[in-house]
């Protein structure tokens, strides 16, 4: 009996000390400073969507109707996983998107999604905590055509943090900056800006360490899915 009312006693003391810190962080989070960092980090965040809309609507301006559907389909279907680069520039180079516009559009995505999840970290997490699975389009490669399917960013956010907790257990220490390079660069699905992002930012690495891993390893994934789907087109017609 004396146990159990022991026992009682440190779960009620767990559970108080728990409602303590949670009020302490709502108090924090509504603080006038915190308040004021957070919008000033919207405005950043606002400003980076306004760009990407502006460059998008440019290109989309440039484009035949046909491609224009093409070219919306796809760079939707890229903001969301599992679609990646190694799925959409094939895909679109196949329905007759311009090879350079194309390409400028996804390296720009992957540079402004870099910068805003780093800019407004908290807004990425309160979006995957608070958005539920939704039905989507998703696209097969063989054949490409759309076909219907659930999409939980939850369920995304999870692996990545198996994936990350598996990068940190292989202790790759000041190498770690070059193996984050590496899966940024190798075109499979999951390695993409967003993803190399988040880990790097969990791994802890520098803001500036992990944009310009994004930024070079974007472009150079780019580089080659473009080199190896011309160089297989070129097979065929042969």
């Amino acid at each position: 009996m004396r146990k159990k009312g022991k026992i009682q006693k440190q779960n009620m003391i767990t559970i108080l000390l728990g409602k303590r810190i949670m009020l302490r962080n709502i108090q924090s989070f509504f603080c006038k400073k915190n308040v004021i960092y957070r919008l000033k980090l919207l405005v950043v965040f606002v400003s980076i969507v306004a760009v990407g809309a502006l460059l998008f609507l440019t290109i989309l301006n440039l484009l035949t109707p046909d491609q224009q559907k093409w070219y919306s389909a796809l760079s939707l279907a890229y903001f969301l996983p599992p679609a990646g680069k190694e799925t959409v520039i094939p895909l679109g180079l196949s329905q007759g998107l311009p090879i350079l516009p194309w390409c400028i559009t996804l390296f720009f995505f992957d540079f402004l999604v870099c910068i805003g999840f780093l800019t407004n970290w908290w807004l990425l997490e309160f979006l995957i905590a608070h958005i539920p699975p939704f039905p989507f389009l998703g696209i097969k490669r063989q054949k490409p055509h759309f076909y219907k399917k659930k999409i939980s960013l939850k369920l995304w956010y999870e692996k990545l943090h198996k994936k990350t907790k598996e990068i940190e257990a292989k202790k790759y220490g000041k190498l770690l900056p070059i193996a984050l390079f590496i899966f940024m660069l190798v075109p499979f699905q999951g390695t993409g800006a967003m993803s190399t992002t988040i880990i790097g930012t969990w791994l802890g690495l520098r803001q500036k360490e992990t944009l310009f891993i994004v930024s070079i390893g974007s472009f150079l994934s780019i580089l080659l899915i473009v080199a190896i789907y011309l160089g297989i087109v070129e097979i065929w017609r042969v």
